[in-house]
């Protein structure tokens, strides 16, 4: 007897609908999966000849045949069980189907790993196949009950709960789907608290000026300055800077961390930016994304949100240069013999370094390292990376005055108004657009939504010729320049802007006074 239904695959973080075959027919008794399938995939046919045994439906000694199509794309993960099974129990002819419960049974997906003894466990991926799902015409998802939670939040889909086989050989008998999945409110996922505050940093207003200018158009920092001057404080300060997650952002964001299976299996769509801070030991692939069944990385999981990346010339030079590509495109390719896989990344990226390998230049009192040692040092950083990064801030020492003075200078709740209010301007001018910040403006836009007065355009010449900037540094000093502006409540950008935007980029670059 020949039986169909469907399950699903992600796909980076895009799902794709598979159909489930099964024929059970005369012939050399066996279980066998056909459709390009790695080997979790082909281990399912243990799995549910077990699971199905100890459900009271041991398999019939026949040839039972699944086909997973389409077959030129290869099934990977073990979330196709239950739909395996499932196809399997119907072409048994074990149940009698009404014509309305056939045509149910041809919009519903199955999707969940089965254990030996018939418990249906959760899997990865499932938010973007349900979406996908639904775009194709599903009407309803059976899913183990610690994956429904996610799957909640896409609209128009009814989310079946089940705990083991024996659920789903239940819904065969009575043709009913039983209760839908429901939760009283959307939770999300809770990040740790952050508690950092700008008023608790002494001094360094300079060093706050540029943070909120970052924040507010989503631009790329690096904060360069001895050890101990509060680059790293500061940067922890910024999750708490940040406007929150619209509903697309936040459904992206929950997407990729249902496939790189680090979601909340309890937890809903995730209403709060991500701050990643990577160890220096991190390689290449945690970072950019990869594995033998690509995985979303460290950028991609700070999509929307924050990477933090602190001793930045401690990292190693490829993991450094890999940063290239997802910096300029916002999106990040892993590709494979078989197939490419691109995942978001449109992260906002928080670096800090010291001076030297000791930490104290540019103070020759307690700095010991060599002219050599400091140069080799600081061009760890290639030029087309500290190119991509709009802000480079030369952070000096706290003063004793400074560091006991009663005066707290600029704190978080002041900050965040400003912010607030730019990104508002942001909002409302890039409505019709598909980017949102400052920093987002794609060359071709440039003229549409940053003009110059002549003055302006004057400034500009003579700093374009005096700081040798290159192409690139010219339209991310405009950006710059377009963010200040509207901190200050400005539509119109004047010198003033360019001037502290030109301050911000340095292109002049970090203490040349090692020379």
């Amino acid at each position: 007897m020949y039986s169909k239904i469907y399950s699903g695959v992600a796909l980076g973080i895009d799902g794709m609908l598979i159909t489930v075959e099964s024929d059970i027919s005369m012939g050399l008794p066996g279980l066998s999966l056909v459709g390009y399938l790695s080997s979790s995939v082909k281990e399912a046919a243990d799995r549910v000849r077990t699971a199905l045994k100890n459900s009271g439906y041991p398999v019939p000694s026949r040839k039972v045949t699944v086909n997973l199509s389409p077959g030129d794309v290869r099934k990977d993960g073990t979330g196709f069980d239950t739909a395996i099974a499932a196809s399997i129990l119907i072409s048994m002819g074990c149940f009698i189907f009404s014509a309305e419960f056939n045509k149910e049974l041809e919009q519903t997906l199955f999707l969940g790993e089965l254990g030996l003894d018939g418990k249906i466990l959760a899997t990865s991926g499932v938010l973007p196949i349900v979406d996908a799902a639904a775009k194709q015409g599903i009407k309803r998802v059976v899913l183990p009950v610690s994956n429904c939670y996610e799957a909640t939040f896409i609209k128009d889909v009814d989310i079946i709960p089940v705990n083991e086989l024996a659920d789903i050989i239940d819904i065969f008998l009575k043709n009913e789907w039983g209760d839908v999945f429901t939760i009283p409110d959307n939770p999300c996922v809770k990040f740790d608290s952050f508690t950092y505050d700008l008023g608790n940093i002494r001094g360094q207003e300079v060093m706050k000026r540029g943070i909120i200018i970052a924040v507010a158009g989503f631009h790329n920092i690096i904060l360069t300055g001895a050890a101990g001057s509060g680059k790293s404080m500061i940067a922890k300060c910024i999750p708490e800077l940040m406007p929150e997650l619209t509903y697309e952002e936040s459904l992206e964001l929950t997407k990729i961390y249902s496939v790189a299976g680090a979601l909340d299996m309890k937890g809903g769509l995730m209403t709060r930016r991500p701050f990643r801070s990577p160890g220096q030991n991190v390689t290449e692939a945690a970072l950019i994304g990869g594995g033998p069944r690509p995985k979303p990385g460290e950028v991609s999981l700070a999509n929307s949100g924050v990477l933090f990346m602190d001793e930045f010339p401690e990292f190693q030079r490829n993991v450094i240069e890999a940063l290239r590509q997802p910096m300029e495109d916002k999106v990040i390719s892993v590709s494979r013999v078989r197939a490419s896989y691109t995942f978001p990344a449109r992260f906002m990226l928080v670096s800090a370094r010291n001076n030297c390998p000791c930490g104290f230049f540019p103070d020759r009192r307690k700095c010991r390292c060599s002219a050599s040692e400091i140069y080799h040092y600081q061009n760890k950083i290639s030029h087309p990376i500290m190119d991509r990064i709009d802000i480079r801030l030369e952070i000096k020492p706290v003063k004793f005055e400074q560091l006991f003075s009663d005066e707290k200078g600029m704190d978080s709740t002041t900050a965040k108004k400003q912010i607030e209010r730019a990104i508002e301007i942001q909002k409302n001018r890039y409505r019709n657009e598909t980017f949102s910040f400052n920093s987002e403006i794609p060359q071709s836009k440039i003229g549409d939504y940053i003009r110059l007065g002549d003055n302006e355009r004057r400034l500009l010449k003579s700093i374009f010729e005096d700081t040798e900037i290159s192409a690139r540094g010219y339209f991310k000093l405009l950006r710059l320049a377009r963010t200040i502006a509207d901190l200050e409540g400005r539509e119109i950008i004047s010198t003033h802007d360019i001037e502290e935007a030109s301050f911000f980029r340095n292109e002049a670059g970090v203490y040349e006074d090692w020379r």
